[in-house]
């Protein structure tokens, strides 16, 4: 018996990975957690079941990590399959409250809790410099277009909050069903769980169909000042990106940005990748003498907004970190690098950088680096560069090409799986996003369609067309209601150009930001708190 139960729950692995994109089966996020809700009291090892469960959502999402191609760094290989079996330890979290509430009071009260048990850790699980929230369970519905529109309410955090209370009604329903010895199908159907699922269904699918056709880009197009945005996708190597020649490389954009201006004079943006702008020299990266740039930009009265590897030399007075290294060995040298943004406008030679603060854990920096400063050599990538200084500031970018202006939304590569940062711009006053990355670390895999996936619900959330610019792809553009309005074919070095409407509306999510996240940590804290006094009340009676 134990057997059979055990087998019942791994189906939730099961059903969670199917309905993660770019599998499209959405719809099974909505009973995926009833398998495990159905044993987890009835396993002995429960606690081997769900992180065997999550084992398997997290292999069958997020296997391309470890990148399995040729020119692959073992240094990834390893690190994505460490990353698949310490994450399921992540997603147990929940399931403590859920075993902790359900001991001391009951099962189905502890039920009740677990949406904000769920809620809580997907949130928390975003902090951090261990944060990694890529398989919130609210990005299983990104292809169902019209209810996932509800994201602008709550983020992404409501839409995985539904999903869990949805899997809730439906168990208590069944449950209800069974207890009461019911063999009358109707009530199954008409009682009162499954009234409020539907609801939960309905509601947001008819607030989505509003929402998306107010935010429909072609409506859109008429009514708002725009911005022609060249994009450039260079499809460059990424494991030779760093051995190959800068100058050459920025030669590559340069040359498919020309191709677009022969067609299209009124360029306003141009968009290179991420680092498109590697190590050129000291004069370049860490001077800031941007003129070899500023001819090309002053004659076509354009912008650029490229990815730079800055340098800083820190003075005297400046603290060093972890990341801080020494030019050429010499230790009376020290520097930071920052994977950054550069925003070049050819209105009196003006530029602005942004430093990237949110850096891809092992990738760019190596979590709490200050502790595990002796194990360096160990853990650092040796492709490019690897220690990445963290940014300080969240500016945003000005541009002004002297015909039109606008506020960006500055986003590199994984800052765009974090809802409140990317909100937090909108805030700011940003009136379009901006995402550079490169991606070709995982071609052919799902890595590249899910990043750009995710960030169709930076869209919804913001109500922003974002402008999406990746070394190898996907490029485009997306729209507020989540659509793509253009995406250049991958793995082609190609350029795109599109009109870009300047937007300023705020959501109840920029407004208010993380509100749900907030609500679930308290009550499930408060509702931890309410089970363990009513055991101790009820064992006090007792005596």
């Amino acid at each position: 018996m134990q057997k059979k139960y055990f087998f019942l729950g791994l189906l939730t692995g099961v059903l969670l990975s199917l309905s993660f994109p770019p599998y499209p089966f959405f719809l099974l996020a909505f009973v995926a957690f009833i398998p495990i809700f159905s044993v987890f009291l009835l396993v002995r090892r429960k606690w081997i079941l769900l992180y065997i469960v999550f084992l398997i959502y997290h292999s069958a999402t997020n296997w391309w990590i470890s990148s399995w191609q040729k020119d692959s760094d073992p240094y990834l290989l390893v690190s994505g399959i460490v990353l698949a079996f310490v994450h399921p330890l992540f997603f147990m979290l929940p399931f403590v409250g859920l075993n902790i509430v359900s001991k001391r009071k009951n099962y189905r009260f502890a039920l009740f809790l677990f949406p904000f048990f769920w809620t809580a850790f997907e949130w928390l699980h975003s902090l951090g410099d261990l944060a990694y929230p890529w398989l919130s369970v609210g990005y299983t519905q990104i292809y169902n277009h019209y209810w996932i529109q509800i994201a602008d309410l709550g983020a992404v955090w409501l839409v995985s909050f539904l999903i869990v209370f949805a899997n809730v009604l439906i168990f208590l329903a069944i449950d209800d069903y069974n207890r009461k010895g019911f063999s009358n199908l109707r009530y199954l159907i008409f009682n009162r769980f499954a009234f409020v699922f539907y609801f939960i269904l309905i509601a947001p699918y008819i607030y989505g169909i509003l929402r998306a056709k107010q935010f429909e880009p072609s409506n859109i197009q008429a009514h708002r000042e725009k911005i022609r945005v060249g994009i450039i996708q260079p499809n460059i190597n990424p494991w030779r990106k760093w051995e190959t020649n800068a100058f050459d490389q920025i030669l590559i954009h340069k040359k498919v940005q020309d191709s677009l201006l022969e067609r299209y004079s009124d360029i306003d943006l141009v968009v290179w990748s991420e680092t498109a702008i590697t190590f050129l020299s000291l004069e370049v990266n860490a001077n800031h003498n941007f003129s070899i740039f500023y001819d090309f930009l002053s004659k076509d009265s354009l912008s650029l907004l490229t990815g730079f590897a800055d340098f800083y030399f820190l003075k005297p007075t400046d603290k060093k970190t972890f990341a801080t290294k020494y030019f050429l060995d010499d230790t009376t040298k020290p520097y930071n690098t920052y994977n950054s943004i550069l925003l070049l406008n050819p209105v009196g030679n003006n530029y602005q950088i942004y430093h990237k603060i949110r850096l891809t854990p092992f990738g760019e920096q190596i979590p709490f680096g200050e502790v595990f400063g002796f194990a360096r050599d160990f853990l650092e990538w040796n492709v490019g560069i690897s220690s990445w200084t963290k940014g300080k500031e969240q500016n945003l970018l000005n541009m002004n090409n002297g015909k039109r202006t606008t506020n960006i939304a500055p986003i590199i590569c994984i800052e765009s799986i974090y809802p409140d940062y990317c909100a937090e711009f909108v805030r700011k006053g940003a009136e379009i996003g901006v995402i550079i990355t490169n991606d070709g670390w995982y071609d052919y895999t799902f890595g590249p369609i899910q990043h750009y996936l995710i960030a169709t619900v930076r869209a919804i959330e913001t109500r922003r067309f974002i402008v999406r610019c990746a070394n190898t792809g996907i490029s485009g553009v997306i729209s507020p209601n989540g659509t793509t309005v253009v995406k250049a074919p991958q793995y082609q070095r190609v350029g795109i150009v599109v009109d870009v409407p300047k937007l300023n509306e705020m959501t109840i999510y920029t407004r208010f930001g993380d509100w749900l996240p907030y609500l679930s940590i308290t009550i499930s804290l408060f509702g931890i708190i309410f089970a363990l006094l009513s055991k101790c009340r009820a064992e006090g009676q007792r005596k």
